[in-house]
Parts: structure tokens; sequence; C-alpha cells
């Protein structure tokens, strides 16, 4: 290939994902400071603090900041609550008047859906193309993660456009508690 050349070494899985997760801390934070409604806002910005986890996380594998065989706990869960469980903590403390349902601006959304459906397809082949278990582990926990991400974008979005296709995704993937 013209301008290559065969000593340049192919991007690691680990370094493509701390990419990948501090593009999406730089979006959320962008998007966040631009939605008007505070849902959306509250979304976004734990969104950004999941993904600065996630970034934290693959630093410490990329770097051998931790040995091999503790990698897959860093993917663990539990250094967050739970980005269903925020918003819900969320959407049950804000002042009835702060949650606006109606015209909301969609781009945004989109730009999120659309980044989360990324990283779950680039984690599951990170996953499926691990060299050890403990690498799998470690992606699965980030993918677990990341589809717990779009199931959150997909929940705000739709509750404030009241859109019925909301309804029609898998109950399990449903916010039920947003139907009050």
């Amino acid at each position: 290939m013209p301008g290559k050349n065969s000593s340049e070494k192919k991007t690691s899985p680990l370094k493509f994902a701390l990419d990948l997760e501090i593009k999406g801390v730089n979006m959320y934070l962008k998007l966040a400071s631009e939605t008007p409604n505070l849902l959306g806002k509250k979304l976004f910005y734990s969104l950004a603090g999941e993904e600065v986890d996630h970034a934290r996380k693959v630093d410490e594998v990329f770097n051998g900041l931790t040995p091999e065989e503790g990698s897959a706990e860093l993917a663990n869960t539990a250094s967050l609550p739970s980005i269903e469980s925020e918003m819900k903590d969320f959407f049950f403390n804000a002042g009835a008047g702060e949650i606006v349902k109606g015209e909301e601006k969609s781009s945004g959304y989109k730009l999120a859906l659309d980044l989360e459906k990324k990283s779950c397809e680039i984690y599951k082949k990170f996953m499926d193309n691990a060299k050890t278990e403990a690498e799998k582990k470690f992606f699965q926990g980030i993918l677990n993660e990341e589809k717990a991400h779009l199931e959150a974008v997909i929940n705000v979005y739709s509750y404030l456009t009241s859109s019925g296709d909301w309804l029609q995704e898998e109950e399990s993937k449903v916010w039920n508690w947003m139907n009050i």
C-alpha cells in the first residue's frame, strides 16, 4: 500500500478501546452542555462519567497497572451505580416541572445511539477474538455496560418524545418505572 510500510503496528484492541472511550466522554459532555432537557442532561452527564470509568479501566489494563489475572475484575460494574439506577433516582427526585416531555431534538440522541451500537459491535469483536480468558471477561464486562448505555439512550429519548417505539421494545429493556 502506498504510504504504509510493513513495520507499522496495528492498533491494539486496548488502544482502540481507550480512544473510543475518550471520544465518548467528549461527545457526551458536549451533548449534555447543549441539551436543554434536564433528564437528557442527566443521561449524557451520567454516560460521560461511565465512559471515563471505562477509559480508566482500559488504561489500567493497557498500561499494565494491574496483573493479567486481575484484569477481568476491572470490568465489573460495581465501581459505579448502574445507569438505570442513577437515572431512576434522578427521575423520581426531580420536580414534576423539571422533566418536560414533548419536542426533543433527536440529533444528540442519534449520535449517542450510533456510538453505543458501534461500541457494542467493537467490544463483541474484541471479546470474540480475545487471546486469554481474562481478556475475554474484560471485554465482556465492558460490552455489558455498553449495552446498558444503549438501553438508557433508547429509554430516555423514547420517554421524552412519547415514542410508541419505546413500548414495542423487549419488556426487559423498557424502564417500566417511567410509566407513572
